[in-house]
């Protein structure tokens, strides 16, 4: 049977089967950091990112309050909470996975009415059952975890109720609590909590910047198969191929060895519209962007459609050189301002006179999955310091004009103790069509 698995993906869904991908070690860093006691996540990346469980809600109703959320306590983080509706827990939560460590709060309703009654999880199915046939594999494993909750004081009437429960068991009913939606700001505050209650997006990136194992494993498999599937984009270029129907392909590239594709930027061109064509004797760069259960790789090279230009080659000899100049000083305690400026001059030494741009970015659970700075509202980039256990992506497109195309090279890297390393095979710098 064809699959679109690799031969290590099973491990990688039985670790998010038992454990959330964020490092817990890392998460309790920065609570302690900006002295909060503990979080409590409703949205859907948070939740996955604390749980290994995306939502339902985060794939169907995109842009509605969540209905599910994680917590995790600062003196015990290895005991997180989760919050949900007695059917979704048996419909979605339960399917592959049953963990004892995870406590859990089931609700009835949507809303908050204000009711905090502690009532009974029943001993009744969640689904009805007709006895006709047999349970199937899958109806034994629903119903096997959901009767583990049976009898439990852990019941609420409405989601609100369910929370602060929640939060109150944990030990997060004092303190500074960090939140990521709204709403649970708002249910914290009707129900008189004493505490303060702190936006946390901000705090939560930060987390995410130095990954677990587990998340390193993740990435390597998105990047891995994310570069096969631009690869191959490359390599079927021929002039007259149009960019939306270059952009298809990748897609399909991506589907082959199991990812997602996001975005594929063909020739500086993002458009999905976009019907432009290549020509003979065209430079072009192609800047790919899929994930693999929500980690991402990012990975752009040069491709030469015939024979280029003297201008075009100098520019992507240029991207690669600066690329390789940088790669080789990564390394803890850098900060991405020195980035720019090692390429900067490392191509400016070489003789290089293309205008090639260096931006750094993390790269994780978001193409740019970094904390920001606050400025009237919007977010800046900071001047980030690299520190071991990071993702990293150095963008190397040239920024010149009427010079025959376009140039990029980029690469995924893990910022080591002492450097760097690839987590996916390098490969040429330029693809020849």
């Amino acid at each position: 049977m064809d699959t679109t698995l690799l031969p290590d993906d099973g491990a990688l869904l039985a670790a998010l089967e038992r454990e959330g991908p964020m490092n817990l070690a890392r998460a309790l860093a920065v609570m302690e950091r900006h002295d909060l006691a503990g979080l409590v996540l409703g949205d859907p990346i948070n939740v996955f990112h604390a749980l290994g469980h995306w939502p339902q809600i985060g794939r169907t109703r995109a842009g509605q309050p969540p209905g599910t959320f994680a917590l995790i306590a600062r003196e015990r983080p290895e005991n997180p909470g989760l919050v949900t509706s007695r059917f979704l827990h048996h419909y979605s939560w339960a399917d592959g996975r049953n963990r004892s460590d995870v406590a859990v709060w089931l609700y009835t309703h949507m809303g908050d009415e204000g009711d905090e009654t502690a009532l009974e999880v029943p001993f009744s199915t969640v689904l009805p059952e007709r006895h006709s046939a047999a349970l199937s594999g899958t109806e034994r494993h629903r119903a096997a975890v959901s009767a583990t909750l049976s009898g439990a004081m852990t019941a609420r009437s409405d989601a609100g109720g369910a929370i602060v429960a929640a939060m109150k068991e944990l030990g997060l009913w004092q303190g500074r609590i960090g939140f990521d939606h709204t709403v649970i700001a708002e249910v914290a505050e009707r129900h008189d909590h004493p505490g303060a209650m702190v936006q946390a997006d901000n705090i939560l990136r930060e987390i995410r910047l130095v990954k677990s194992p587990l998340e390193h494993a993740l990435m390597a498999r998105a990047a891995r198969s994310n570069v096969d599937a631009l690869n191959a984009v490359g390599h079927a270029i021929r002039a007259g191929a149009t960019h939306v129907e270059l952009q298809a392909l990748y897609r399909m590239e991506c589907a082959a060895r199991g990812n997602t594709a996001l975005f594929l930027n063909v020739d500086r061109v993002s458009s999905d519209l976009s019907r432009l064509q290549v020509e003979d004797g065209q430079t072009l760069m192609l800047d790919g962007v899929s994930q693999f259960l929500g980690y991402h790789g990012d990975f752009a090279r040069t491709v030469f459609v015939g024979e280029p230009t003297r201008e075009a080659r100098r520019a992507a000899e240029a991207a690669a050189f600066g690329w390789q100049a940088v790669r080789e000083q990564l390394r803890p305690g850098l900060r991405y301002s020195e980035i720019a400026a090692i390429g900067e001059t490392a191509i400016r030494a070489a003789g290089y006179e293309a205008a090639i741009g260096f931006g750094p970015h993390s790269v994780g659970l978001a193409h740019t999955d970094e904390p920001g700075e606050v400025h009237g509202g919007f977010w800046r980039k900071p001047d980030i310091v690299l520190e071991p256990g990071m993702i990293l992506s150095v963008d190397c497109p040239t920024l010149d004009t009427g010079i025959g195309g376009s140039a990029h090279c980029e690469d995924l890297v893990r910022i080591t103790e002492t450097g760097c390393e690839p987590i996916h095979p390098l490969h040429d710098p330029v693809i020849i069509v």
